[in-house]
């Protein structure tokens, strides 16, 4: 059984092919960061609509990962921008945006989401019409602090839609956790308590054609082959490191599991509840530090809540990030912060409108000024540079 949802289309200027002709990406000198170690990020200024059509004339699938945080339709007037739409305005505007996006994702690609309890079925629906039902991944949940209440409940989650451009070629997410948890030593390991984790396929759910499939034997001569979880140069180097359980002595006739000692890293398959990523009101206290403003930016999400969600794809350390709701920054920070972790090269490309700031009170004009100074605060702790550009008409 399928679903769909229907609603009024309400067009936009940019549907119009003459409208999108009179329209260019002009470079702002003044505002452009140079780079020393060749990590240059991307910030465009401007309606993300017409932006994203203008940038799949030349980086169609080209993007690796998108993380977006776009207007939840609350109904609600906030002190930096505005998120009251009908749904027919709202569902009109996403869908827009959305098939922009796939075409800009490559094949091996996927998208990230963020969205409130009040329209995220709406954009389940949406989505599964846009991306395809099975392209979806999951919906990661961020536990985000006390929760938001009503007369009735307490809403300790936020959720994240993630799916894929194409499944089939999409990588297997990753996560790691440190073992601590390991109370025993079956073969009386010098090294200590381990426990056993699965390290291949069964033989009836391999494939011969995969680059893991290969043959590995026991001590007692026992022969394995099937699709493994590793490479066989890591398989080669666990068990040179005595770190391959065959089962007891002397049979050793055991499917061959890997072992793990309390203290190791071992990657796991991510959990969709992510407990660990700081709460609204740290990232709210993190970004008026940044800034040196209170209340600058609403709700702004944790860095390590989007490091996360990007680490877990396991994409290249060189992979391109796109965010077109940009807001006060946070993707384009997420991307240094990984970078500086694993040396990767990662690059990012912002679009945020200039839209006005209503609250009286800020020394920012716009959300883009109020982006970009974060931005070149974050990029001044780094040799990262940024070509910025204004969507403007010829």
């Amino acid at each position: 059984m399928s679903f769909s949802i229907h609603w009024n289309d309400v067009p936009e200027a940019a549907d119009s092919d003459d409208n999108m002709a009179r329209l260019r990406l002009i470079p702002d000198e003044s505002r452009r960061l140079c780079a020393s170690d060749g990590i240059t990020h991307t910030f465009i200024e401007g309606d993300n609509y017409p932006a994203l059509r203008l940038l799949l004339a030349e980086r169609a699938e080209a993007v690796d990962v998108i993380y977006i945080d776009p207007p939840y339709n609350t109904r609600k007037t906030h002190f930096t921008y505005n998120d009251s739409f009908s749904d027919d305005e709202w569902l009109s505007f996403m869908r827009r945006r959305l098939e922009c996006a796939t075409r800009l994702l490559k094949q091996s690609g996927c998208i990230f989401i963020a969205i409130g309890t009040e329209r995220v079925h709406m954009l389940k629906l949406l989505c599964d019409s846009i991306f395809g039902a099975e392209n979806f991944i999951n919906d990661f949940m961020w536990l985000h602090g006390k929760g938001k209440k009503d007369s009735f409940s307490r809403t300790m989650q936020q959720s994240t839609l993630c799916y894929a451009k194409n499944k089939r070629a999409l990588h297997p997410f990753c996560d790691f956790e440190y073992t601590d948890w390991a109370k025993t030593n079956a073969d009386g390991d010098v090294r200590g308590a381990w426990f056993s984790g699965s390290i291949s396929f069964s033989e009836e759910r391999s494939n011969p054609a995969h680059p893991n499939y290969y043959q590995i034997t026991s001590p007692s001569g026992k022969v394995w082959k099937r699709q493994w979880l590793i490479s066989r140069a890591q398989m080669d180097a666990l068990i040179a490191e005595g770190k391959i359980y065959w089962g007891q002595a002397p049979q050793y006739d055991n499917v061959p599991r890997r072992k793990i000692f309390n203290g190791e890293k071992s990657p796991i398959i991510p959990k969709n509840m992510i407990d660990d990523a700081d709460s609204t009101r740290a990232a709210q206290g993190y970004v008026d530090a940044l800034l040196g403003e209170r209340g600058a930016f609403d709700n702004p999400k944790p860095v390590n809540l989007i490091a996360h969600l990007l680490r877990i794809t396991a994409m290249p350390n060189d992979s391109t990030v796109l965010d077109f709701f940009a807001g006060s920054g946070t993707t384009l920070e997420a991307v240094t912060a990984l970078n500086a972790e694993d040396g990767g090269k990662r690059r990012c490309i912002l679009i945020q409108k200039a839209e006005t700031i209503t609250r009286k009170e800020s020394v920012f004009k716009t959300i883009a000024d109020l982006c970009y100074e974060r931005i070149k605060r974050v990029l001044a702790q780094t040799r990262n540079g940024l070509d910025y550009y204004s969507l403007s008409e010829k």
